[in-house]
Order: structure tokens, then sequence, then C-alpha cells
């Protein structure tokens, strides 16, 4: 017996001989832990996804408290008799009357809140848009030939007409967001008209909901799933009982890490139950199957035989555990909290998993029960046994078709796009995602792109108007805008007005000066919010619902079509910018980290196996799962996005675990026959390969519940996870053997 394996067998003697103290101090930590587990909520607000006092978030929130919040809540009302008369206008202000009415909302705008620009005895006045004697037919044919108004508040034929409720800027904005809408929803619904409701906040309120909801499906339907497999496999209730025990303790005890720590779930971090779930399964089946597998020692008692058993199984356990944990623990190094997050509390859920296992285990196997009962063989053995067969005998074909394989993969890599498009994360038959697709078919482009003009001192001077109007109708020659708004927009109509001519920006600045200052006595007036001071204004573009990529490549066209004057600037602003930032930040924090979670992974291997060789060896069984999931990914279209990024860290962490349990029996066998090592390897999975194959098929359909998610790009996770564990037994049972064969390594 080597000093290691002794070593493991006197730390279970100590679990064994206070097994009742520790599974007493567990218990208690797990209602401890489900109490601050209560207390996680879902969370994906704006400020998770950056990195602190970053300067676009930062430009961000001055934006805000300059201009207001950006975010609009779109609401939609449709009747085929049209909406621009009394009847219509007089529903359009009692959504509007509701939707204020909601603490939140800061203002409702449609066209019963317009004001209008008009003459009285030769000067200016502004006053409501709808005179209280109601709807003229001149009326309503000035209201539909205004550029204002048609686009922005009404499509061109009247049929359909818009109230824009605005939010306010609140600090705890994303945490509000949701109880806002509903509120929001249940105001307007008392109008007692049908509507359509649209808008980012909208999107992710519906993302939230489904990530709660996903979240509880998950858990219930891994479980469901996963019983029925263990009691296949297992064929007895002691095993299957202890192992649910163990796992569902170990996520509690993270989920209250969690909650301690005062964190909310998102669409990043919500894989972690469930990851820690399917490891822990891992643990205990190699644990309880290895116990029942060795032989029977005549006068052995039973502390003798689960010391014994255990003992042996501590160590890869634990090694499995250290390389995991340890790879997933290199993420906290990402700037971007989130991704801290998923790393560090996915390292403590681990960590959990092993200790659990290790506690539960020992002490269940005080009953012979709560050994599984396992056939010496079966069609699971013969087909680990065949799988490593065919890798000692075609050596060269099976390394052969491994590098094909990977040359592939490796193409579909190449096709990777990576891009975040937030309504496509709904289900096509989402009502949010209906409703906005509607929106914009029937009345065009509605999602606000911002802008800020910069000039100092100078940025109502008709040189900057005249160039911002400029800008503003080139702009309207790109399919992807619809409107444009400005104060520009105020001005011109001001101007056509006063002089009774043409809509255009005045030469005078003097007359710019005084056609404001009378717009900005109106009693609604929104001249705070298109203009701050001499010195800035606010340009918005009514653009099509788009990918970040798309957002990003709008925001360089439009910003290639102005011709501001010297020393002019336009900088993207507002949410959509920062969205795109934000996508940005998340893909190449996750790339950079997952490069450093795969050395360390790898450089852990050989430190704690003391072999740079296995450390090789384990390369190729690793690596090569992580390109297949990624090459599917390529060749089947499946964006890299904020749901999916994560999936070459969590493969990583997954495929890890059965490859430390093989190399470490395979070592071990190897030192038995060292001339022989084929036989060691034979012997290696006959010991270790039925284990291996009931913990990959229960982490592929563990993991193909995801399949049940409203969330398309979870779908997508679920998929390819399944896909990379189907690999990683592939790759374990049939790539190593093969390069032990062909390559005849020491490893001792």
């Amino acid at each position: 017996m080597s000093r290691r394996q002794a070593l493991g067998e006197r730390i279970v003697g100590v679990v064994w001989d206070f097994r009742h103290l520790l599974l007493a101090l567990s218990v208690v930590l797990a209602v401890l832990s489900g109490w601050a587990a209560s207390t996680v909520g879902v969370d994906n607000a704006v400020e998770i996804w950056f990195v602190e006092e970053d300067p676009a978030l930062v430009a961000y929130q001055e934006f805000q408290d300059t201009f207001g919040n950006d975010e609009v809540v779109v609401l939609a009302f449709e009747d085929p008799d049209g909406l621009v008369d009394d009847e219509g206008l007089a529903l359009l202000r009692a959504a509007g009357d509701a939707a204020v009415a909601v603490e939140g909302i800061a203002e409702a705008v449609s066209l019963a809140t317009v004001q209008d620009i008009r003459t009285q005895d030769d000067w200016l006045e502004v006053g409501p848009l709808v005179p209280p004697e109601g709807v003229s037919e001149a009326l309503a044919g000035r209201i539909l030939a205004d550029p204002l108004l048609v686009g922005k508040l009404v499509n061109a034929d009247g049929t359909v007409a818009l109230v824009l409720a605005r939010m306010e800027a609140l600090g705890d904005i994303d945490a509000r967001r949701d109880a806002i809408l509903t509120e929001l929803e249940t105001a307007v619904d008392a109008v007692g008209s049908d509507y359509r409701a649209a808008g980012i906040g909208v999107i992710y309120a519906a993302l939230n909901q489904l990530s709660t909801v996903d979240s509880a499906v998950f858990i219930v339907a891994s479980y469901s799933l996963i019983v029925i497999l263990l009691w296949a496999f297992f064929r007895r209730l002691g095993p299957l009982v202890v192992t649910m025990i163990t796992v569902g303790v170990a996520a509690t005890w993270l989920m209250g890490a969690y909650g301690a720590a005062g964190r909310d779930i998102n669409m990043v971090t919500m894989v972690m139950p469930t990851l820690v779930l399917l490891i822990g399964i891992s643990d205990c089946v190699h644990i309880l199957v290895h116990v029942a597998r060795q032989p029977r020692v005549d006068g052995e008692s039973r502390r003798d035989r689960v010391v014994r058993g255990v003992g042996f199984m501590f160590w890869p356990c634990l090694f499995n555990t250290l390389t995991t944990a340890t790879g997933f623990a290199a993420l906290a190094t990402a700037p971007m909290r989130v991704v801290r997050d998923l790393g560090l509390f996915s390292a403590v859920g681990l960590v959990a998993a092993f200790v659990a296992s290790i506690v539960f285990c020992t002490w269940s196997l005080a009953w012979e029960r709560a050994e599984p009962r396992v056939a010496a063989q079966g069609p699971l053995q013969r087909m680990v046994d065949g799988l490593a067969d065919l890798g000692l005998r075609k050596k060269e074909l099976v390394l052969g078709l491994t590098g094909v394989a990977t040359l592939a993969a490796a193409l579909g890599v190449s096709r990777i796009e990576v891009d975040t498009y937030s309504i496509d994360f709904l289900l096509e038959d989402h009502p949010v995602r209906q409703a906005s697709e509607h929106i914009e078919a029937a009345f065009g482009p509605y999602t606000p792109l911002e802008f800020v003009v910069e000039a100092p001192d100078a940025a109502l001077s008709p040189q900057v108007l005249q160039a911002v109007d400029a800008w503003q109708q080139a702009a309207l020659g790109d399919q992807r805008v619809g409107w444009s708004r400005s104060v520009v927009d105020v001005v011109k109509k001001l101007e056509q007005v006063l002089g009774g001519g043409d809509a255009r920006v005045p030469d005078q600045a003097a007359r710019i000066d005084q056609a404001l200052l009378v717009y900005g006595t109106g009693s609604d007036s929104d001249l705070d919010d298109l203009v701050d001071g001499s010195d800035r204004l606010r340009v918005t573009f009514g653009i099509t619902m788009q990918s970040a990529q798309g957002i990003a490549s709008t925001v360089d066209a439009l910003q290639s079509l102005h011709a501001l004057p010297p020393g002019v600037t336009a900088t993207p602003a507002g949410y959509l910018p920062l969205y795109t930032r934000m996508m940005d930040y998340i893909v190449r924090s996750q790339i950079t980290s997952f490069g450093l979670a795969f050395g360390v992974v790898f450089a852990l291997i050989a430190i704690l196996f003391r072999s740079i060789r296995l450390a090789a060896l384990a390369v190729p069984a690793n690596l090569l799962p992580v390109l297949v999931t990624l090459g599917a990914m390529g060749l089947l279209g499946v964006r890299l996005d904020v749901a999916t990024v994560t999936i070459a860290a969590v493969v990583l962490g997954l495929v890890v675990d059965d490859t430390v349990q093989f190399l470490y029996r395979l070592r071990h066998e190897l030192s038995l026959t060292p001339d022989d090592p084929d036989a060691g390897v034979r012997a290696a999975v006959s010991s270790v390969g039925r284990s291996l194959a009931i913990t990959t098929v229960v982490l592929c359909l563990g993991f193909s519940v995801l399949g049940l998610a409203q969330i398309k790009s979870v779908i997508w996770f679920g998929l390819l996870i399944s896909l990379a564990m189907g690999t990683a037994l592939v790759a374990d049972l049939l790539v190593l053997p093969a390069l032990v064969g062909l390559l005849r390594p020491r490893l001792d």
C-alpha cells in the first residue's frame, strides 16, 4: 500500500469514527444554508456585467442624470378604423394617465399629450395638440401629415398609435423593473382595450421571469431523471437515496453561500446548481461502485471494508475536485463580477460536493444496503471494454480519425459568431417576442438609439443645428432607421409656424433662441430632455431591434453619416451602446479566463500526479470534447453569447472529472504490470469504466433537461453539454487507450 493510499484510509477512518457528529453538522449547515438560499433572487442588472467605474458605465449613468432614463415601454394600440379621432385620443389619454400613475414611470407620451406650436396674433404659443372641442377632420389630416408625429407616435394611416411610458432614472431600476412593469400592465389593462407591450425592459423582464421558472424546472426535472437513471444502474434503493441526499445538500450549501454573499442568480450563474448537482453524482457513483466491487476479505469488519474502499477513492475524488474547482476558480481573475461569481462559487460548490460525498457515503456505508448491486458483466461493461479494446487494437486508425475530427471541429470553431441578441433568447411563440415583431411590422422601428452632440457654448448655433438636421435626414436613408428626433425638429417646426414657409433651421442665432424660449414656456415642454445648456444636445434615432453586433454596425454607420463642424463631436449614448460593450466584455472575459483555466487544470494534474506525462495524456482527452462542442456551435450556427459563452469552461470542468478518475486507476494498474501497458489499460477500464459510463449517461441526460427551457440559448447549452459528455467518454475509453498503447509511456 502506498503512503498516499494509507493517508487516505486514515482520513476516512476519522470520518467513520466521527460520522454521526459530521452528519449532524452537515444537516445543521444545510438548514442554515437553505435559509440563506431563500434570499437569492434574479438580477440581470447592468452593473453586474461591468467592471466597477468602467468609463462606459459612468458615461451611461451621466447620460441618465442629464437627460433622464432612455428606457421606454412601448404600448401599441391598434384599430383598423383609425385612432386619430376623439375616441382614439381618449383611449390614448386614459392609457397614458394609467401609466404615469404607476410609481417608477416618469412620463407617458402619446398623441394625447403632444404640445402643438401655433401662432396667435402674430406670436408663437405652445398648447395641447388636441383642443377641448375635439379632433376635427382638418386636424386629423394635419396630424397624419406631421413628420414630427408620424413614425414616432402614430403610423402613416393612423391605425397604430403608441403610448411611450418612460421609466424613471432610479438607482435600483433593475431590481424594481419587474414590479414596475407588472403594475403598469395591471393599470393599462384596466383601461379595457387590447394593446401590445414591447421594449428592452419588457424583454429583460420576460427573461428574468423565464430564468426563475427555468431554474425550478431544471432542478425538478434533473432530480426526477437522475433518480430514474440511478435506480436503473444501482438496482437498490439505499445508494440512490444516499446519492440524491448528498448532491441535494451540496447544492443547498452552494446556494446558501451565494445568498449569504448577497448575490442573485443571472443568465450566467443560473447553471451553477445543476453543475454541482451533476458533479456531486459523479463522486458518489465512483465511491459507491468501487466499494461494492472490491473483493471481500475474510474476517474484515464493516469499518475496515468501508475505510479501505472509500480511502482508495479519496484521492482520485479529491484530485477531481481540486482540478475542476481550480479551473473554475481561475475565472475569478476576470474583471467582470458576473464571471468572477461563476468561477468562485462554482469552485465552492464543487468542494462542497466532495465534502458531502465523503461524509454521507462513509456514514451510509455502515449498512451494506448502501452498496449498489454491481453485475460482473453487462451491456454497459461490455461497451466500455469494447471501446478500450478497439483503441488498443486499432491505435493508428483511432488516432487518425481523431485527427480528422479535430480538424473538422477546428473548421466549425472558425465559423462561430460571437454575438448576443436578447430578443432571440425568447422562443418564436413567446408573447413578448411576437408583440415586438408585430409592432415593428405594423408601425416601424421603435427602439431608441441615443447620441449626444457636444459643442462647447455652440450646441444651439445655426451651424451645429443645420449639420444635425442634415445628419438626421441622411440617417433616414438607412433601412435600419425609421425616425429621428432632436431639438432640431422643434426649431424647424417653430420656424415653419413663425415664417409660414418650409420647416428649416434659421440662419440667425437670435431667432433660434427666441423660438426655444417660447417653446420652453409650454406647460409640458420636454426641452430639458433634448438640450443640456448651451454645450450638449440629444439626438435619438429609432432603429430596428438588432443583435449587439448589429447595433454596433448601425452606430458606426450613423457616425459615418454626419459632417459636424470642427470641434463638434457626436458620441453614442444611452443603453444600446452600453449593451454592445457589455456583450463584448462578457465574451472576451470568458475566453481569456478559459485560457487561464485550461493551463491551470493541466498544470495541477501534473503537480498532483507528479507526472508531466500524465498531464500530457490528459490534454487530448479533454481538449477534444471542448473543440467538438465549439465546432458544433459553429457548424450549427449557434452564437457564442451571454448564455453559451460559459460552455467551454463548464465542459472542461465536467470532462476532466472522468479523465482524472481513469488516469488515477490507470497509473495504479500500470504499476502492477509495468511491462504490459495493454493489460494495465484493460484492467483500469474493467475497474472504473462502468462508473465512467454511468456518470456520463447521467450527466448527458441530466443536462438534456435544459431542453425544457424557454430560453433558446439555454436549450442549446444543455444539448451541447450532452454532446460534450458523450465525446468525453469516447475520448477517455477510446483515444486515451490508443495513446497509451502507441506511446507506451512510463507513468510511475
